[in-house]
C-alpha cells in the first residue's frame, strides 16, 4: 500500500530548487534528488510502477495506492 496526503510539503518545491538551496547553504550541489512532485495521483502511480519493477520486492500483484485527504480524513484510491 502506498499512501500520500494532501498538503504534502513535497508539492511546494522542485528538485532543482532544492538542489540550488542546498548549494547556496553549503557550497555543494547534491548528487541526489528529493523527488518532489506536483500531482498526488501521478506520484502514487509512479511509486506503484517503481515497486512493481523492483527486483527487491518479490510479490507485487496486490499493490494499491491512496491519497489521504487531511481535511476530511478520507482516503481515495488512485488507479
Amino acid at each position: 500500500m502506498v499512501i500520500t496526503h494532501t498538503d504534502c510539503g513535497m508539492l511546494t518545491f522542485s528538485d532543482e530548487e532544492s538542489k540550488q538551496t542546498v548549494h547556496a547553504d553549503t557550497g555543494l550541489r547534491p548528487g541526489w534528488s528529493p523527488e518532489a512532485f506536483q500531482d498526488l495521483d501521478e506520484h502514487i502511480r509512479h511509486s506503484i510502477r517503481r515497486i512493481r519493477t523492483s527486483p527487491f520486492i518479490p510479490h507485487t500483484d496486490q499493490i494499491r495506492g491512496f491519497v489521504f485527504d487531511i481535511a476530511t480524513g478520507r482516503l481515495h484510491e488512485t488507479h
